[in-house]
């Protein structure tokens, strides 16, 4: 679950109203709490984080938080020139794993049975954490990994990851990488010298004026891309500017913002600062020791703590006081295979129950709190029937329901039939 154990959070979705949980799981909260605070700092750098979105004032309902068309096609394919030719998986103590060593990447596109068969996800999480991301040299922006050896399903060769950016860059329609730096208050570049000193490499620099012949040619996301890092940060300025405002927008434009007023209490607010990705492996994966923070590289043991030391989620903090009601009724009776909430929004308590994945309720969707007593018994949840047990189904009642009926099975649907009950004892 990454917050609390599946019982816990049951036993505690329970006491609470509908409306508190559907917008407690709408909002998924730790995501944009780590997103925000543990990974795009890292990536814009603290100057630009201060430069492009500063603390948190509140919700801003003027602000568009829709993702700009620049950030989802160029901005934030940063990324691309940080993957690693080698997809690394690691032992216990961080070293490669003695029955499943490291292997390039091409050799583990579209193969998910090595989840299942080859030490499952632990190794290649600990790979993750316990490797550093590929650095960028004035040789080689992208792994030949992904612009030589790409594999896309359904096409029959193999595709350049960095062709693919550029192009869809075209169709999106984007403006050039000059117009981009133009709208951030960059300078624009007109000359080979200006394009030098943003590039940082004289080389690099002759080869992009060589092929794009003219500045206001060149392509956002490659400009972008062979920018100069600024201090602390994976970017350059274009891209620290795209990612910042973007990020901004998306901030103050939430009306559900997790830090907006009203929204989660002081105790609710304060527990949440406490999630962190590595909590969330740490609950998710059998690995016993992590970095606080997992956004961060160093070599193993250095750092490394224990999963029991980091800090995780109080989910107490959203637990309600039992109403009248549901201490002269008592608690509803549980489903196997479902669950239910609490509503008190129709003006009496009532228990909403569903059915998980796979299986259909029998009996009543919700019963209500009526004096001392539930109106109705706790519904089931049936195990959904197949194509062919809800024709057998059909077959049967014609027959036991219409006189004089006769339906000729064919030997072929009886074998099928048989076949389908030795498989499943419940198929019918």
């Amino acid at each position: 679950m990454g917050l609390a154990t599946k019982r816990q959070t049951s036993e505690l979705c329970h006491s609470l109203i509908p409306v508190t949980v559907e917008r407690s799981i709408k909002r998924s909260i730790l995501f944009p709490i780590i997103t925000m605070r543990d990974y795009v700092p890292k990536i814009i750098g603290a100057e630009s984080w201060e430069d492009h979105m500063g603390p948190y004032c509140g919700y801003d309902p003027s602000v568009n938080p829709s993702v700009a068309n620049v950030f989802s096609t160029a901005a934030l394919r940063f990324g691309h020139g940080t993957i690693s030719p080698k997809v690394s998986r690691l032992n216990q103590s961080f070293q490669e794993h003695e029955l499943f060593p490291s292997l390039n990447l091409h050799n583990n596109f579209f193969v998910p049975w090595r989840f299942t068969q080859e030490g499952g996800v632990d190794p290649l999480v600990r790979g993750a954490i316990g490797t550093p991301a590929d650095t960028r040299n004035t040789h080689m922006f992208l792994s030949d990994e992904v612009t030589d050896r790409l594999i896309v399903l359904n096409v029959p060769r193999l595709m350049d990851l960095a062709a693919l950016n550029l192009q869809r860059g075209r169709d999106h329609a984007l403006p050039g990488y000059n117009a981009w730096r133009q709208f951030c208050g960059l300078k624009r570049i007109q000359t080979l010298s200006d394009l030098k000193a943003v590039v940082g490499n004289c080389r690099v620099a002759r080869k992009i004026w060589n092929m794009y012949k003219h500045p206001d040619n060149i392509d956002v996301w490659l400009g972008g891309l062979f920018e100069k890092f600024l201090p602390g940060a994976r970017v350059g300025p274009l891209f620290s500017c795209l990612i910042g405002r973007q990020m901004k927008a998306i901030r103050d434009g939430d009306r559900f913002w997790w830090e907006a007023e009203g929204v989660f209490t002081r105790l609710q607010k304060a527990a949440l600062l406490n999630g962190s990705l590595s909590r969330i492996i740490c609950d998710n994966t059998d690995i016993k020791q992590l970095l606080p923070d997992s956004f961060l590289f160093r070599q193993y043991p250095s750092g490394y703590t224990s999963c029991d030391q980091l800090p995780s989620v109080n989910l107490e903090a959203w637990r309600e006081e039992e109403s009248q009601e549901l201490k002269c009724c008592g608690r509803p009776g549980t489903v196997e295979n479902g669950d239910f909430i609490l509503s008190s929004t129709s003006g009496k308590l009532a228990a909403h129950y569903s059915c998980y994945h796979g299986f259909q309720l029998r009996g009543a969707a919700a019963i209500v709190c009526e004096g001392t007593r539930w109106s109705d018994p706790p519904p089931r949840c049936e195990r959904k029937g197949s194509f062919l047990s809800r024709l057998w189904t059909v077959c049967r009642s014609v027959t036991a329901h219409v006189p004089g009926a006769k339906i000729s099975i064919s030997t072929s649907f009886r074998l099928i039939l048989d076949m389908s009950l030795m498989i499943d004892p419940v198929f019918v």
